[in-house]
């Protein structure tokens, strides 16, 4: 049998075709098929003037008979076979074909706006420009704006936000369904991290053009997953999307040719462990990632550009830590300076008042370090004090405290601050204990800010 290779598109022509070739369609038949088609154009046509006239364009025309095959071929399009096509050609006239196709298409329209309110309503919070102007603005124009009876094959909707995986041979309602579904599976997973965190990301890599990230043309989930998985790799472990330029030599010297598969498969298999994540299509669009991701990683490895396949964000920690104030090794305070401001913190009994000339007289970390080492604060005046710091702040504390447990062994705070531990000075005691009071999720963050700081130096 001769064969036309797959069909994916123009289903009827190509089935009649098939047919003709294969001796299972007569000429007459193929011709008598043509005059209904015309037959169903001329109708169609005294349908879009409204009988008033007959006469439209070459394109009105050419677009009217495109529409009656877009109709007609969704008979075909679901788990198409070629011997079933053809019983169905045989056994319905071309009328009758279009009748069913109308009524396939408005169900399917409805599923698909089930399916649009649904990403809508689970889509992932961020202020991307061309991702809320494309499923907000454009599909939501789309449902309104739809012409399913003499326009079918055209979305006429601009889609500026680019996903990971589409298929450029869908047209009309078949490409808004399947970028749809396509969405809400990177939807899904970007939805198990934290917004601020993904945003965070986002902004970090849009100052690489010097732009604002909201007006960049990036695919969220692509920027997320590969962070996440060369994090893993880095660690062995699912703790954060950070990469920073140090964690990239190591990947250049512990990643090759021979091992790529085995540690982007572990890493991607932990990650979805540690994601929680148990929906079997995620899943599979997860798994079909990690073969794209498999083969840009090789590449990556024989170019030695493995930093292109991420996010790097050492300049965007050096920025942050030079917003706080107590972090600024230059502004350390000469020896008579230190003794006149500890003079007047343990002088003063109101605790407000106390980190207010800390906030505005230390200028430096190791200075700071210096007052805590001098016991002038009281038991509850800890909590208070450790309120009034920010993450990276009570980072760079606990980094100071577990110095050596950071570049000895594999860090975890949690762990560290509930082992019975003889400490030096009464405030790292007071932090420890600070810390265990607080809730989970902050001693998550703190931990990320500390791994950061291994980095910076």
């Amino acid at each position: 049998m001769k064969l036309l290779g797959n069909i994916n598109k123009d289903y009827m022509i190509n089935i009649l075709k098939w047919g003709y070739l294969n001796k299972i369609f007569s000429e007459n038949f193929i011709l008598e098929v043509q005059r209904d088609i015309g037959n169903l154009l001329k109708e169609r046509i005294q349908r879009y003037c409204g009988n008033s006239s007959t006469s439209v364009t070459v394109d009105m025309g050419e677009q009217l008979l495109d529409c009656i095959y877009y109709i007609i071929d969704i008979n075909f399009r679901d788990d198409f076979d070629m011997n079933k096509s053809i019983e169905l050609i045989k056994k319905n006239s071309t009328k009758d074909l279009l009748k069913k196709g109308e009524e396939k298409l408005k169900t399917l329209f409805e599923d698909t706006k089930l399916l649009y309110d649904r990403v809508c309503a689970n889509r992932y919070e961020t202020e991307l420009i061309a991702y809320n102007d494309t499923l907000i603005k454009e599909f939501g124009n789309f449902f309104k704006i739809y012409d399913m009876k003499f326009n079918a094959q055209d979305i006429q909707v601009s889609v500026d936000y680019p996903l990971i995986f589409g298929d450029s041979n869908l047209t009309g309602i078949y490409y808004i369904k399947d970028y749809l579904e396509t969405l809400e599976l990177e939807n899904k997973f970007c939805n198990h991290f934290e917004k601020g965190e993904i945003e965070n990301l986002l902004d970090i890599n849009a100052k690489i053009y010097k732009l604002d990230y909201r007006d960049l043309l990036t695919n969220i989930f692509e920027i997320v997953i590969n962070n996440t998985i060369l994090s893993i790799i880095v660690d062995d472990e699912f703790d954060d999307f950070y990469l920073f330029k140090e964690e990239i030599k190591y990947l250049k010297s512990n990643l090759n040719l021979s091992n790529v598969n085995e540690k982007v498969s572990n890493a991607v298999k932990k990650m979805i462990e540690e994601l929680k994540i148990y929906d079997e299509k995620e899943i599979q669009y997860i798994d079909s990632y990690k073969n794209r991701f498999v083969n840009e990683l090789k590449s990556a490895i024989r170019g030695n550009c493995i930093e292109n396949l991420a996010v790097t964000c050492d300049d965007d920690l050096k920025h942050s830590l030079n917003q706080e104030t107590l972090i600024l090794k230059e502004n350390k305070l000469n020896d008579e300076d230190f003794r006149n401001i500890l003079n007047e913190i343990e002088e003063e009994h109101d605790i407000n008042k106390k980190i207010e000339i800390i906030k505005e007289e230390i200028n430096s970390f190791e200075d700071f370090c210096d007052i805590l080492k001098c016991d002038c604060f009281y038991k509850e005046e800890y909590t208070i004090l450790f309120d009034s710091l920010s993450q990276i702040e009570l980072a760079l504390l606990g980094k100071s405290i577990f110095y050596e447990e950071i570049d000895i062994d594999k860090f975890n705070l949690l762990n560290q601050i509930f082992k019975d531990e003889n400490y030096n000075y009464s405030w790292q005691e007071e932090y420890v204990e600070y810390m265990k009071n607080q809730e989970i999720q902050k001693i998550s963050k703190i931990q990320k800010e500390i791994k950061k700081l291994q980095y910076f130096e």
